[in-house]
């Protein structure tokens, strides 16, 4: 057999491999999470306790700033499940980014993960999504930037999301 053929049949083969031959798009995705723990506006509070974990759900803003005053693009709407007994507590999180505004509002991502602490940048994964992010995935890193006030907190948050080409749908 001439190499000619061979060498075709091998990069066709690494070609299929490799995956979709660059039909996904890395997005990345900076906002700031604004948390607010009680008060009218509150958007995070503990639902359930019990003797070795709590469950809590929220309804945190995502702005484009750190200001609580910049721009809302979306709702970062969820559950957190505290669980563990003495020093091996962590912390589950499920929760759907709801984009409101901007060239992704109406679209939804699924993100999920565990947080081992809450110091320093903490990674959860992108499991899905609808709308603009149909059949995402990837992760994001969340980092706590401090307490505006004593009822508040702010977070960076930075998205890395893979997503199919329309065209596959």
């Amino acid at each position: 057999m001439s190499p000619i053929p061979s060498l075709l049949l091998v990069l066709l083969a690494s070609g299929l491999v490799a995956g979709d031959s660059g039909h996904s798009k890395l997005k990345h995705i900076h906002l700031y999470m604004h948390e607010t723990f009680s008060g009218p506006n509150a958007t995070a509070g503990s639902i359930v306790p019990s003797p070795f974990g709590q469950v809590a759900v929220y309804d945190d803003e995502l702005r484009t700033g750190r200001s609580p005053t910049s721009p809302l693009v979306a709702r970062y709407q969820g559950i957190i499940v505290a669980t563990g007994q003495g020093s091996s507590q962590g912390h589950l999180t499920v929760a759907t980014i709801l984009f409101v505004a901007g060239e992704y509002a109406g679209s939804a991502l699924s993100v999920e993960g565990s947080v081992l602490g809450f110091k320093g940048t903490s990674e959860r994964s992108i499991v899905g999504g609808n709308g603009k992010f149909r059949m995402a995935r990837g992760y994001y890193l969340l980092k706590l930037l401090g307490l505006t006030s004593p009822l508040s907190a702010v977070a960076e948050v930075d998205f890395y999301v893979l997503t199919c080409d329309p065209s596959y749908m």
